[in-house]
């Protein structure tokens, strides 16, 4: 279980496509193995690492959006083709938009979130360690019992208008994603069956829900949903994509 804070915000760096230059001041885990939650500071980079790349799956919440594309600018590319299960995409894949951990723990947990991005900011602004790792791991505890209560139940819960609505919750990747996972890792274009059409696409996004890639086609970048991708295969590239 895994959720990192950030030094600056998206304001300060221009935007939500500039999230690579965000930084990274601290991030949390929680390991099943250890029953323990841990924070790692950019002086144990080395070490959290090393754990990341022991690990056979790693949970959180937006990991594929956020978590991931800031940590690899630290660590390296190698973070995006981790092992993942991203809350935020499962639910995402479910209800058909995203949702927030927040509205997730209120509705399912009957609990809330400590505060908010910003908080975290002045915490590491002002040089409060101690209560910035609180925040940080009380959303990997809060992520950490959503999937627990999702695990066991095979549901989540969100607010739509006055009552609980459920949202199912099964775990279970799409057939179709490993082969757009290893296009990413790889390079690879894929050449798929999509609207009725084959397309030729150069994949460099991925999130378990959606692809964007350059279709050859359309002659463009576009954005694809998987599961309305009705065939796909891997097609070997000898130049890099991007």
């Amino acid at each position: 279980m895994l959720d990192l804070e950030t030094e600056r915000s998206f304001d300060e760096v221009g935007g939500t496509e500039n999230r690579a230059q965000l930084g990274v001041s601290i991030v949390g885990v929680y390991s099943y193995e250890n029953d323990r939650f841990h924070t790692y500071r950019r002086a144990d980079f080395s070490e959290l690492e090393r754990a990341l790349r022991a690990s056979e799956q790693i949970i959180g919440f937006n990991l594929v959006g956020f978590d991931w594309p800031v940590l690899a600018a630290e660590l390296g590319d190698w973070v995006l083709a981790l092992p993942t299960l991203d809350l935020m995409v499962e639910a995402q894949r479910a209800l058909g938009r995203r949702v927030s951990l927040d509205a997730l723990a209120r509705a399912t947990l009957g609990t809330t979130k400590l505060g908010s991005g910003l908080d975290a900011l002045a915490y590491f602004r002002a040089g409060d360690w101690e209560r910035l790792e609180r925040y940080c791991l009380e959303d990997v505890k809060l992520t950490r019992d959503l999937y627990e209560y999702a695990r066991r139940h095979g549901q989540l819960f969100y607010q739509k208008g006055s009552r609980r609505a459920p949202i199912p919750m099964s775990f279970t990747e799409h057939p179709l994603g490993a082969v757009f996972r290893q296009a990413l890792k790889t390079r690879a274009q894929v050449q798929m069956s999509y609207g009725g059409k084959v397309r030729l696409v150069d994949v460099t996004a991925f999130d378990g829900a959606y692809i964007r890639g350059f279709c050859h086609l359309r002659q463009k970048p576009l954005t694809f949903r998987l599961d309305k991708v009705e065939e796909a295969m891997l097609v070997a590239s000898s130049t890099p994509l991007f």
